[in-house]
């Protein structure tokens, strides 16, 4: 298969490489969730970066954290000419049982030297748990930023993981912090390309940390 031909089939696939998700778990419990969507992908965009092109869906987390990356949920979009690559290496048996789902794009690469790593798109999934945020902080800006927040975390973790084979909370941490400074620092931007945000930047509070520094 040309690369051509497996960028045509690609983009047949839903929202695969692309920055647009499945996010209708999280825009049925919190309506504004979808401005916090919004407000990642202007921000790849202004920033120059993909948080959300291997993400195919951002479900929602009824418990625990805030957010959840779990490698267990990725998938893959993978093109014949990797595939038989990859079955020659590893024998039939590596694609039947799906196992090239959970294994970081960066492992497969250091298995298979030369491999054309453009035609193994990852598909993953995010969960955040956006009742636990409006817990929190309620229908507030401060909920839809703190969405926001825990989607660049999350797909931090994902982006590590598949370019690396490993990822810890330093790297998604460090994202948050760039993300709040952007907002900080480029609010008539934000307010130009979402207009819905501009009513609520008033009620941030003065102790906010989306306002200080």
């Amino acid at each position: 298969m040309q690369m051509k031909k497996f960028k045509e089939w690609l983009s047949e696939q839903s929202t695969v490489g692309t920055e647009f998700v499945d996010e209708r778990q999280i825009d049925a419990v919190y309506d504004k969730a979808k401005l916090s969507v919004r407000l990642v992908r202007l921000y790849d965009k202004a920033t120059n970066q993909t948080l959300l092109k291997n993400i195919s869906t951002i479900a929602n987390l009824s418990s625990g954290a805030y957010g959840l990356y779990s490698s267990s949920e990725n998938k893959k979009v993978i093109g014949a000419q990797v595939v038989n690559n990859l079955k020659m290496k590893f024998g039939n048996d590596i694609m039947s049982t799906n196992k090239l789902n959970t294994v970081p794009n960066a492992i497969i690469k250091k298995y298979v030297p030369g491999i054309d790593e453009r035609m193994i798109q990852p598909s993953d999934v995010i969960r955040v748990n956006i009742q636990k945020h409006l817990a929190t902080h309620g229908d507030s800006i401060e909920a839809i930023l703190e969405i926001a927040s825990t989607i660049v975390h999350e797909c931090t973790h994902e982006l590590e993981l598949q370019n690396t084979g490993t990822t810890n909370e330093a790297g998604p941490i460090a994202a948050e912090r760039r993300f709040m400074a952007w907002f900080k620092s480029n609010w008539n931007l934000v307010r130009q390309q979402i207009p819905e945000l501009a009513s609520y930047r008033n009620s941030l509070g003065s102790g906010s940390k989306w306002l200080q520094g």
